[in-house]
């Protein structure tokens, strides 16, 4: 098997053509996800219009192909947080648009666990096609997105795009360097996320 950048994204083009999801590399630093958030990527599986979108001019931008691709991986493979849990990800949507939705911690909780098994799907295509991007690194900024989903049950409310976890540096620079087996939100980790105004 053929590694490095250019191997990884000819299997992206391939893996979307053999699944019909239509591949969009959009120039900017963000992509339009809904009316009111901005994104770096995302992956719609609606049928009939499936489509992994990620923004290009972005010196993270593998790291976000290699996460949006993993979420197609979920798909295609039917994998148990997917389609278990997926329904949680249009609760807390609509929670976040002012909606009242019972049990809130559960379901994000549930769009965590999504997020969880894709980014250690992300991680094993990093070291598969052995790409260009620091481990420990993507590995602690997946922390921060982990605790981000739990942090949202404080906030109501989705990190602005110019201060996302993931991109706030003193949020990183605190997180393990592994996967955790659970994660519990503390409040070391609460007043961190408020003090860095997330």
């Amino acid at each position: 098997m053929e590694t490095g950048v250019l191997a990884f994204l000819n299997h992206v083009k391939k893996e979307c053509e053999a699944y019909e999801v239509q591949l969009c590399i959009r120039k900017g630093k963000y992509v339009v996800l809904n009316k009111k958030n901005q994104c770096s990527g995302y992956f719609d599986p609606e049928e009939g219009k499936e489509r992994l979108v990620v923004a290009s001019n972005r010196k993270d931008f593998l790291s976000i192909l290699v996460h949006e691709y993993a979420h197609l991986t979920q798909w295609a493979d039917n994998c148990y947080e997917w389609y278990n849990y997926g329904e949680s990800y249009n609760l807390v949507d609509e929670w976040l648009g002012g909606e009242d939705v019972h049990n809130i911690g559960r379901h994000l909780k549930r769009a965590m666990l999504i997020e969880l098994d894709n980014e250690k799907r992300s991680v094993a295509l990093i070291k598969k096609f052995k790409l260009p991007i620091d481990i420990d690194d993507y590995i602690r900024k997946a922390n921060s997105y982990m605790f981000f989903w739990l942090y949202l049950k404080y906030t109501r409310s989705w990190s602005k795009a110019s201060n996302s976890p993931y991109n706030n540096k003193t949020i990183i620079s605190k997180m393990p360097k592994r996967f955790l087996k659970e994660y519990k939100m503390t409040e070391r980790i609460k007043k961190l996320y408020f003090n860095e105004g997330i």
